[in-house]
């Protein structure tokens, strides 16, 4: 991509690629996944065909081409990709980080034949944005973990393979994986949220899970930075999927002002819908520019953070005003649970909760700033 937004061949092709398949494997069925509350696991085999050999590599030395991956994040924001299949793609960085060689090769094996959903769990019932100060803990026995603690409010967790648990070890936060075969691991669902899918959001409880120390992802005790930066990106393509899912809704809005009539004129003459609607896009594009820089930082190997918080922070506030704009030009049909508003409405008000709220984000940004000697 460069600096116009003008993709590259090969960016150009795999974005096609992959509007091919959604156009003609995803559409048509979305209704029929949803009214029957299924994540289609076959997904997953599609996009180790299409996409996840260009989405993970293969050892922690080498770089994902996050540029790519960002115009797929944005892709799968504007038809509506279901969540597990498209955090899963951020959460298996973390695989390439797994101490043991042998496991290491054997779970990347798995997730690029499309066998493996991840579940990123963090996020407790006491501590969200505290990442620090989680009370899941994992005890040195031998050469094993024993790991107990409870986590909520995480993604994935009804129907992942594979889970990347954060825990105190003695000295500090550290990851570790544990399959969802382990003994003493019971996932469960949250029936009341507003999500999609089956299996899309819920927590997993651990009662003296024994993981053996082949499963540690990362160093012991140095999770937690690790941790950071898997998030930082991970937040662009975030922010990213949540202006995909915002452009799509300000297409909808546009062509029905244009066809919606009130006093003997389309609506779209109307400044209160026009001008709304014109903010909207300017945001959303300003906010992309952001999103790709942040990326090819990135890619560059340079510090991004700011850029990094702004996206998600900002960025995910734009994308759901706009869908809210979308909606309020379409009106009462728009609040319908029929249209298609109503669910994107629900899904962007989501992106304000989880991988780090705005208010977060603003803090990582005066921290920057400021110092944390001068900061909040």
């Amino acid at each position: 991509m460069d600096l116009t937004g003008k993709l590259n061949d090969e960016e150009q092709l795999i974005k096609n690629s992959f509007d091919e398949y959604c156009e003609k494997n995803y559409v048509p069925y979305y209704q029929q996944y949803l009214e029957k509350r299924i994540f289609p696991r076959k997904i997953m085999k599609d996009l180790s065909e299409m996409l996840l050999p260009s989405t993970i590599s293969l050892n922690e030395n080498e770089k994902v081409d996050d540029v790519m991956l960002g115009i797929l994040s944005e892709e799968m924001g504007k038809y509506e990709f279901p969540l597990p299949a498209f955090l899963s793609i951020h959460f298996s960085k973390l695989l390439p980080y797994i101490n043991n060689e042998i496991v290491r090769e054997e779970y990347i094996k798995r997730y690029l034949a499309g066998d493996s959903i991840i579940c990123g769990a963090y996020t407790e019932p006491g501590h969200g944005s505290d990442v620090y100060h989680i009370t899941t803990e994992a005890h040195r026995s031998g050469n094993s973990y024993i790991l107990s603690g409870e986590k909520a409010f995480v993604s994935n967790p009804g129907i992942s393979d594979v889970f990347m648990v954060s825990a105190k070890t003695d000295g500090g936060i550290s990851i570790i994986m544990v399959d969802r075969t382990m003994k003493g691991i019971e996932p469960y669902e949250i029936e009341n949220m507003a999500y999609m899918f089956k299996g899309e959001f819920g927590g997993i409880r651990m009662t003296n899970i024994e993981v053996p120390d082949d499963y540690l992802v990362g160093e012991e005790n140095k999770g937690f930075k690790l941790l950071m930066d898997i998030l930082s990106i991970q937040r662009v393509h975030v922010g990213l999927y949540a202006i995909g899912i915002a452009e799509s809704a300000l297409d909808e809005a546009i062509e029905y002002a244009k066809m919606r009539r009130a006093f003997n004129e389309p609506i779209s003459k109307f400044e209160a819908v026009s001008f709304r609607l014109a903010e909207d896009k300017a945001k959303i594009e300003s906010i992309r520019a952001i999103a790709y820089k942040a990326l090819a930082m990135e890619n560059y190997g340079m510090d991004n953070s700011i850029e990094s918080a702004a996206v998600k922070g900002y960025g995910c506030e734009v994308a759901f005003n706009a869908v809210s704009d979308a909606l309020q030009t379409l009106g009462a049909a728009g609040y319908s649970k029929t249209s298609s508003l109503e669910r994107k409405f629900r899904i962007s008000r989501g992106f304000l909760l989880g991988d780090g709220t705005p208010d977060i984000q603003k803090l990582i940004i005066s921290r920057k700033l400021f110092g944390k000697e001068f900061s909040p």
